[in-house]
């Protein structure tokens, strides 16, 4: 029999059987990693339509990520986006990005075999949104500071939402994941989301860091011509 460190196959076999049947995250947590990076469907802005990981675009950057159970949009999103928005565009000194992704269970894995169903999906959220749904249209960006997508709770294993939650609020910053907030069902409202704007500005935003303020550029005075030679 083939031993490993001490360890024989037969062993291994089993322990890698009941890692396999570990049971998923109950959900995360403050103080940890963040999991990894997803690809979701891109919904709004430049890269609408591809598949792309913006947690990579992020980098140690500041974030929120909010993950919404679903692809039904909570009564008053998009005025919650709006917020979330003026907020991302207040703080580019501080640098923070933002992400809303919609999480649906019954999508099919990978994301671009589910024509249909993903169709079906991306035009009921556009709809309640605002986004363009022809793709010869430019795509309209209500929310330019705000990436919004879609993926298949399947892939976001890692990310898990947890028994009885409409939405998860990930603050993050350097890799680390530094509060989690919880939306039960039938609580996602004007009110929760004012408390989870609170904790990004509060946790995520740093005051000292002075605003960006781009010089004006004064017009150039106009070059006085030289008197004519005399003769």
């Amino acid at each position: 029999m083939v031993r490993i460190e001490g360890l024989s196959m037969h062993m291994l076999a089993g322990l890698f059987l009941v890692l396999s049947q570990a049971a998923a995250p109950a959900g995360l947590s403050g103080n940890q990693p963040i999991p990894g990076p997803f690809h979701p469907l891109i919904l709004n802005g430049e890269l609408s339509g591809r598949y792309h990981c913006h947690l990579s675009d992020f980098g140690s950057r500041p974030f929120v990520l909010v993950l919404i159970r679903g692809t039904d949009a909570p009564e008053g999103l998009k005025e919650m986006l709006g917020e979330l928005n003026d907020l991302v565009e207040k703080s580019k000194a501080a640098a923070l990005r933002a992400a809303v992704i919609f999480v649906e269970d019954k999508l099919e894995t990978p994301l671009y075999l589910a024509n249909a169903e993903r169709k079906a999906a991306r035009d009921k959220i556009d709809t309640a949104l605002g986004f363009a749904t022809d793709p010869k249209m430019e795509a309209k960006n209500p929310f330019p500071g705000v990436h919004v997508g879609l993926d298949s709770a399947e892939v976001l294993k890692s990310y898990p939402l947890g028994e009885g939650s409409a939405a998860v609020a990930v603050l993050a910053r350097d890799y680390k994941v530094l509060a989690v907030e919880k939306v039960p069902e039938g609580q996602f409202n004007a009110e929760k989301w004012k408390s989870i704007l609170s904790n990004v500005d509060s946790k995520l935003v740093d005051k000292t860091l002075a605003p960006v303020v781009r010089p004006r550029l004064k017009p150039r005075a106009p070059v006085a011509e030289a008197p004519p030679a005399q003769q």
